[in-house]
């Protein structure tokens, strides 16, 4: 992907820069797209001598001002309890910390170095290194003033559990009846083997959500989409946490169920050191860990029913179609080892 001035390049790009004050005409700015995420945003690399940037430009209507205003605030108090493992969000001559142009909303903040490449170089190091990270995430973010009760059951859970009983109501049927072969043989056919495992754990799945659900736990912010692409390394070293768009109210055991799960295909080595890891900076109580397992059993039965209707229902359009049959497989030997 070649480098262009900003002076030669998009026009919204060079009025949005100009916007927070940067003299943009010697500044190698590097298109990113998606960066092979599939949220919608898209991304721009802002070389500097002082240091790389990220032009973020947020899809359309979403998220709300008020969440963009949210998650700024949660960075700002996370970065001031310690934690600057995370983007510093730039502002504008007259403070503001982002910016409304061509009808998306739009923020620059500092570069976040590293690579996220724990699957295809994976250690124990890296492990020990993004389960710390994420603790240490938690814990200060834990004095983020809340809006509502610091414990209560968790929201996420009661999410899974609605949404998994509509599936068995009937919708994972009208599913099944709308995968088109034809429209994309390759997910077809991955769709065809999740569908029969689906039906086989859902009982399993919705026992361990009821009991969950009725469990009052601590509240506070979590990252809620912490990933395996959303956590880099600078060889077995943490190096950042990017992608915070999902940010807002739950147990801590959402998250944990979430990287771990995407570091893992089972309940193996791996599974039982990163939780020792992550217990080693912030201990989970016994209820934590029920939650823990039943995200991950909710998040591995469902993930593969959602690609699915956003792809054959929704008609939902993504960049990478190579990064989406990726993770069907990733579901696929998850769902084997459920």
């Amino acid at each position: 992907m070649t480098d262009e001035k900003c002076g030669q390049f998009e026009p919204e790009v060079a009025w949005v820069l100009a916007a927070y004050g940067w003299r943009c005409g010697l500044e190698n700015i590097r298109p990113l797209g998606s960066a092979h995420g599939f949220s919608g945003s898209r991304f721009w690399r802002i070389e500097r001598s002082a240091g790389a940037l990220c032009l973020h430009q947020w899809p359309k209507a979403t998220p709300s001002k008020d969440h963009i205003q949210f998650i700024h605030a949660v960075l700002h108090h996370v970065r001031q309890q310690g934690f600057s493992a995370i983007p510093l969000v730039c502002s504008t001559p007259d403070g503001a910390d982002y910016v409304e142009h061509a009808g998306h909303i739009w923020e620059l903040r500092t570069w976040v170095p590293g690579e996220a490449d724990f699957c295809r170089q994976p250690s124990f190091a890296k492990l020990s290194a993004a389960m710390s990270a994420l603790a240490g995430f938690h814990r200060a973010a834990a004095t983020f003033s809340a809006p509502g009760p610091r414990r209560d059951v968790s929201p996420g859970i009661a999410q899974r559990l609605a949404q998994l009983r509509h599936w068995l109501a009937g919708d994972a049927g009208r599913l099944a009846a709308a995968i088109d072969p034809q429209r994309w043989p390759e997910l077809a056919a991955r769709g065809q083997r999740v569908l029969p495992l689906f039906v086989s754990h859902a009982a399993a799945v919705v026992a361990g959500l009821e009991q969950a659900a009725r469990l009052e736990v601590p509240l506070q912010v979590c990252i809620r989409d912490i990933w395996h692409d959303h956590i880099l390394f600078d060889g077995d070293r943490f190096s950042g946490i990017i992608d915070f768009g999902a940010l807002g109210w739950d147990n801590v055991a959402m998250d944990v169920a979430r990287l771990l799960g995407s570091l893992t295909v089972d309940y193996g080595e791996y599974w039982q050191q990163g939780l020792a890891f992550y217990n080693s900076m912030r201990a989970l109580s016994e209820s934590e860990l029920l939650l823990v397992q039943a995200f991950d059993r909710s998040t591995v039965l469902m993930s593969g029913l959602n690609w699915l209707d956003w792809i054959f229902r929704q008609d939902r359009k993504f960049d990478d179609g190579q990064a989406i049959l990726a993770r069907m497989d990733h579901i696929l030997a998850r769902l084997g080892n459920l």
